[in-house]
């Protein structure tokens, strides 16, 4: 009987199925490349003719649906900005006064340099007193430090002086009257994003295409050693090997099994009637049932019908003695195996 121990098979050798594989994708390469050369070419010229033939019926739905969608897609953004500045009519006060309650040192703070800034854009380029009495004498000082005098000439530079100061000054109200927008933005919070989830003003990025389309022309990786189909291969063959051996063993059981059951069920037969063989290997070892054959078929007729007449009293004798026990089987076993 064989033994019933399932034995795992080799352990896989990871250096020599990438070595394997590699090296068997490099023999193939030359036929592949000829492949490719002479069928690459064909198939894309057979999706560009594919595409010509199906591009018109494409535009010709594209033409008969596009005003549908265009017109769906008006009425849903309309939809959603009259919702939205619904809302912010609705709630933007409520917002905006429950950020003033929050903090209401910030709110008088920034009520009092958003008049300053409102008040100084509405002079835009106009110099107080001071202001223009200052621009005066810087002009007259520096024709002075030249060497000129005043007349018509040194007139014409303090009146382009007093120009050029109105229009900085323009220029700084205005930039004092933009930061204020930003600062009050920052501080007291912007309606839309406290009401929709989203700022006022949104700059939309462009959406970089190139980059893909480029990558499409790399072939990519030629040769994979770790390649998906081999290590499928490999382990189909591991797990086959494994599964059969496991197999066999359930086999080898099973029967043993059956024999076993087949004994038992025989009751006060002549198999019963091996005494010292199953004392010797025990009654769940198959063993006991080969040399239980041995002795009908292949023992000399006076050992047989010694070991039928005195078996069962030497059974017992032995059965507490396990080194004469011990010299028996291995009598019994030479005797099975001839």
């Amino acid at each position: 009987m064989g033994s019933t121990k399932i034995e795992a098979p080799e352990a896989r050798n990871y250096a020599k199925e990438t070595e394997d594989t590699l090296r068997a994708q490099v023999k193939l390469a030359p036929e592949l490349y000829a492949a490719e050369e002479k069928f690459r070419g064909k198939y894309a010229q057979l999706d560009v003719d594919i595409a010509k033939r199906i591009s018109p019926q494409l535009l010709d739905i594209y033409e008969s649906t596009q005003p549908r969608l265009a017109a769906m897609d008006r009425q849903t953004l309309s939809d959603q900005r009259a919702a939205d500045i619904s809302d912010i009519e609705r709630l933007g006060p409520r917002a905006r006064d429950a950020m003033r309650a929050a903090d209401p040192e910030k709110a008088a703070l920034m009520d009092e340099l958003n008049q300053q800034a409102l008040s100084d854009l509405k002079l835009g380029g106009r110099l107080n007193a001071g202001e223009q009495r200052q621009l005066s004498q810087a002009a007259r000082g520096a024709q002075a430090a030249r060497g000129f005098g005043y007349g018509i000439n040194d007139a014409a530079i303090e009146s382009w002086a007093q120009l050029q100061g109105g229009t900085q000054r323009r220029r700084e109200r205005q930039g004092f009257a933009q930061s204020m927008v930003g600062l009050s933005q920052q501080t007291q919070g912007d309606p839309f994003m406290a009401i929709l989830g989203r700022p006022s003003n949104i700059s939309p990025a462009m959406a970089g295409g190139v980059l893909g389309q480029a990558q499409g022309f790399n072939p990519g990786q030629m040769f994979s050693p770790e390649s998906q189909y081999a290590g499928d291969i490999y382990n189909q063959q591991w797990q086959g090997e494994l599964a059969a051996r496991t197999a066999t063993a359930a086999n080898r059981a099973a029967i043993s099994g059956a024999m076993i059951g087949a004994v038992g069920s025989i009751g006060g037969g002549f198999a019963s009637k091996c005494w010292v063989a199953r004392e010797v290997f025990g009654n769940d070892n198959p063993q006991w049932l080969a040399f239980f054959d041995w002795k009908e078929t292949k023992a000399p007729k006076w050992f047989k019908k010694l070991y039928n007449s005195f078996g069962e009293r030497f059974a017992k004798f032995i059965s507490n003695k396990p080194k004469l026990k011990k010299l028996i089987k291995t009598w019994m076993e030479d005797k099975i195996n001839g």
